[in-house]
């Protein structure tokens, strides 16, 4: 046990020799992440956030670069560029099944995932023998039991 000035210090796991313990202020990643350092989406965001000054029917006004990548995007679709339509499409497409259905189990919604998730829950319990037994050992002999019956 060291002692310290402020009375008997304890040495053990999570509590280094306090001459090898950081310095207040002092990092022990000095090579890591600088502070105030952005991941990718976070600076994607602020780009597409930040504004510009554009030209709209003789008019000039500051919109987002997002406002401007969308104006472009339907432009080029009503134009009739393919790959535009269908970025465009798959893009409303998505937003409005989020806006619609934004539970987890939404797919249960729709009628046929339904049926086929009901086949599979009866399939699992008409391979499960009707009288289980309590103990977990038994259990699992049960188990191994139907499986090598198959």
């Amino acid at each position: 046990m060291a002692k310290t000035d402020n009375g008997p210090y304890e040495v053990g796991f999570g509590k280094p020799p306090q001459p090898t313990q950081f310095k207040p202020g002092q990092s022990g990643n000095p090579a890591g992440r600088p502070r105030g350092a952005k991941n990718f989406a976070t600076a994607i965001q602020q780009e597409l956030d930040a504004r510009v000054t554009v030209t709209e029917n003789g008019r000039r006004r500051r919109i987002s670069k997002c406002e401007v990548i969308a104006k472009l995007l339907v432009n080029k679709s009503a134009t009739g560029d393919l790959k535009a339509m269908l970025l465009l499409l798959n893009e409303a497409r998505a937003r409005e099944t989020n806006a619609a259905n934004p539970a987890a189990d939404a797919v249960l919604d729709i009628p046929e995932d339904r049926r086929v998730f009901d086949g599979i829950i009866a399939r699992i319990r008409n391979s499960v023998p009707q009288s289980q037994p309590s103990s977990p050992e038994n259990g699992a002999d049960a188990v191994r039991t139907s499986e090598t019956e198959e």
